[in-house]
């Protein structure tokens, strides 16, 4: 009995799907990142549980936001007969790569993960000309039979809300904020700015999406963002409903089906 007790946890044990992190870096600040890119501008980094951000940094080489950094996320996303789309749940303990972990990496990096319903995406990370460049696919659907998409998107929160509690803050922010805004690039010579102090549905003012931004905000220190979707391929913007663009936005963008993952990339550079 003690043997069959043994045989069967053996068994089921190697039955159950495999649960590990990624690889991770060792050394202070980047331990427990599987792999980051830095320059003087900002660091960015994919940390062990698959968590993707850009953190801007002062001249000192410390984080401008610790507590708002710009965050980048991975969803596939299932569309239902009735045209609802549903976002399907990363599973964080299931994210497997064949690269070790490594800072500013020569080489473009892949990283596998699941969701549920057991569909299999990869997501391919590099450098190219100080912009870190993001892709991806979806490599089986697993038990899924509607279709599904890649999106990447990146969200900003330069300010927090505490910064325009009273009246005197508001006044100061106003005056710093004064100059933030998004510049689009809607193609074909057409071109559009936001002014982070209006109010509005960004996602409603720029429907059929944009080939560029440039993201201008003394929140990130002065930094400019510029993001860009490779040829054939749109950015836009999250509905988040009306309010004014400094509470925060996101923008994202749609790997095409079937896409090859060295040609289609969402660029994302800061100067």
């Amino acid at each position: 009995m003690k043997y069959l007790s043994i045989f069967l946890l053996v068994a089921l044990t190697g039955a159950l799907p495999a649960r590990a992190d990624l690889p991770m870096m060792k050394d202070k600040p980047w331990l427990g990142y599987f792999v980051g890119f830095k320059d003087r501008g900002a660091s960015f980094g994919v940390s062990s549980k698959g968590n993707t951000l850009f953190k801007p940094l002062k001249r000192d080489g410390t984080p401008i936001a610790s507590t708002n950094p710009i965050k980048v996320k991975f969803d596939i996303i299932e569309t239902l007969p009735s045209g609802k789309t549903i976002r399907k749940k990363i599973d964080p303990d299931a994210f497997t790569s064949d690269s070790p972990a490594s800072l500013d990496p020569k080489q473009p990096v892949t990283f596998r993960g699941i969701v549920t319903g057991d569909a299999k995406f990869e997501i391919t990370v590099s450098e190219e000309r100080g912009a870190v460049c993001l892709s991806g696919r979806i490599t089986d659907k697993g038990s899924l039979k509607n279709p599904l998409h890649l999106a990447i998107s990146i969200d900003f929160l330069p300010y927090k809300s505490s910064d325009v509690e009273t009246e005197e803050q508001q006044k100061k922010f106003k005056k710093k904020a004064r100059r933030d805004e998004i510049r689009l690039d809607l193609g074909k010579f057409e071109r559009s700015k936001l002014d982070f102090l209006d109010t509005m549905n960004p996602a409603k003012k720029s429907e059929d999406g944009f080939i560029a931004a440039e993201v201008r905000t003394e929140g990130y220190g002065g930094l400019r963002w510029n993001l860009t979707a490779s040829e054939n391929s749109k950015l836009r913007f999250e509905d988040k409903g009306e309010r004014p663009l400094y509470k925060g936005f996101s923008i994202y963008w749609t790997v095409n089906e079937g896409a090859d993952p060295t040609a289609e990339k969402f660029s994302i550079k800061h100067h």
